[in-house]
């Protein structure tokens, strides 16, 4: 599997990343000498140097995936942090962060960074000899990962600064400006429209990982749903619903050696071992009191589960011992993200199974409310059903346009629990204000209630550094 190896980080003293990209890098790159350093224009003359340069895009999601969940699940009803937790995550659990925030920073420079990267692949991937197959493949990958970074971007800021070529100098890094949420939306779904006609369907052997033509498809479906294009959104993903066959029964999806199963599109590849490959899972999501009861790490309990999110599983749901694990601790109940956490996990802290970034159960899911948004609630309960029932539930039959946005705004919750959807799926629907209003309400925590619910957190601030370097971006309203 093409992310299962050592990481290969490629750098050069004439690459210029953007500096908001810069500050999230290690010491020893930041600090490398001239050296020790292969200039661009002798570097990117071979395939193998185009697909080494590929290779460090790709393991620059391994530590935006080890916190992703602290963005799109930890703010939402479904997660929360208890005391040993909330230095790390205690604003983004209550809703109090800050264009100061070092979380927020980190993952600005974080998603920059794998832009930059997969814009040196596309603005050299021309000059090396190579198949025009393999060409079109690294295009396609890269063009994939850097409209997946944008999504991640546009849904946590809103509109930010398109950048679409490799930075060679400083001075060129300090003049963008935002572009506007519609021109970023507009290039995600030219990237990946791009990707998806260069891309395999798959692959075999040692490449197996990378993006592919149904995962491209995929995230423009799920980007389509973002804008409530729900015409374009339903042609699509009834395309890769199709291909999805029988869903794949839950335990099967999650655990140790159950990676690129059938279930995923695509995933973040992890390594195992004491190499700086592996996640984070385990020293994060395991309760702490329970020591190294549960792994070998003694764990930091962040985003556990609500009693709320544990409570909403229907009766019979074979998911729930899957998805959540609970452990007490005096009067507390830990409801712990159980299907990212495996005994065996080593004592290093590194874990190997990996994050999925777009599942088919998320793909039917949203195709399912492609229909129903398009007034096809019928066909849009059909698909629906396919998780329900693979899950041990009862049909749904008979509902309104209404019930079933009801019913499927349910089923993604619980589906996808723990993976960094929920905060986003609350947004996008328009009811997060209703919803976290009504879980402040019900909140209970020994760390204070949640701060006030405004319409305004829907995005995220600029990170205040980011405005500082660079002037031309404004700031969202509310900060």
């Amino acid at each position: 599997m093409i992310m299962k190896i050592n990481k290969i980080i490629i750098c050069s003293i004439s690459v210029l990343i953007l500096s908001m990209a810069i500050t999230s890098c290690k010491k020893s790159f930041v600090e490398l000498t001239p050296k020790g350093i292969v200039p661009v224009n002798t570097f990117y003359t071979t395939e193998i140097d185009i697909k080494s340069a590929l290779t460090g895009a790709y393991s620059s999601l391994r530590p935006i995936y080890n916190e992703q969940y602290g963005f799109g699940e930890l703010p939402s009803d479904n997660a929360q942090t208890y005391g040993e937790s909330e230095v790390l995550y205690g604003e983004q659990d209550k809703l109090t962060w800050t264009a100061n925030s070092t979380n927020l920073q980190n993952a600005w420079g974080r998603f920059y960074a794998t832009i930059a990267y997969a814009n040196i692949v596309l603005d050299h991937v021309a000059e090396p000899p190579m198949t025009t197959a393999n060409r079109n493949a690294y295009i396609g990958q890269a063009k994939f990962l850097r409209a997946l970074m944008y999504f991640n971007l546009v849904r946590m800021f809103g509109g930010v600064p398109l950048v679409l070529n490799e930075i060679t100098s400083e001075q060129q890094a300090y003049t963008y400006n935002r572009a506007a949420a519609d021109a970023v939306y507009a290039q995600i779904e030219k990237d990946l429209t791009e990707a998806a006609a260069l891309l395999p369907a798959n692959y075999t052997g040692t490449d197996i990982g990378r993006a592919t033509s149904i995962a491209a498809n995929g995230l423009l479906g799920k980007v389509y749903m973002f804008q409530s294009k729900f015409t374009q959104a339903e042609s699509i993903l009834a395309t890769v619903a199709a291909s999805a066959g029988t869903l794949l029964p839950y335990d099967q999806i999650f655990g140790l050696g159950k990676d690129n199963n059938r279930d995923i599109l695509f995933s973040v590849q992890y390594l195992g071992g004491g190499f700086g490959e592996g996640n984070t899972f385990a020293r994060s999501f395991v309760p702490q009191p329970s020591g190294t009861t549960i792994t070998a790490v003694t764990g930091n309990s962040n985003n556990s589960g609500t009693k709320d999110l544990y409570d909403t599983f229907e009766a019979g749901d074979n998911r729930l011992n899957t998805a959540i694990g609970v452990y007490s601790a005096g009067t507390l109940v830990y409801y712990y993200a159980k299907k990212f956490v495996y005994q065996s996990v080593g004592a290093n802290s590194e874990g190997d199974n990996d994050w999925p970034v777009l599942r088919y159960s998320d793909i039917v899911l949203l195709y399912a409310e492609a229909l129903n948004e398009n007034g096809k609630t019928p066909q849009a309960l059909t698909q629906l059903n396919l998780v329900r029932t693979r899950s041990n539930l009862t049909a749904k039959s008979g509902l309104s346009q209404a019930e079933a946005r009801t019913a499927i705004q349910h089923e993604r919750r619980v589906e996808l629990c723990f993976e960094g959807e929920r905060w986003f799926d609350l947004i996008r629907w328009g009811i997060m204000v209703n919803v976290m209003q009504a879980h402040k309400t019900n909140y209970v925590s020994a760390n204070g209630l949640i701060g006030n619910v405004v319409p305004t957190l829907a995005l995220y601030p600029i990170p205040t550094r980011e405005i500082q370097l660079n002037p031309n971006l404004k700031q969202n309203p509310g900060y």
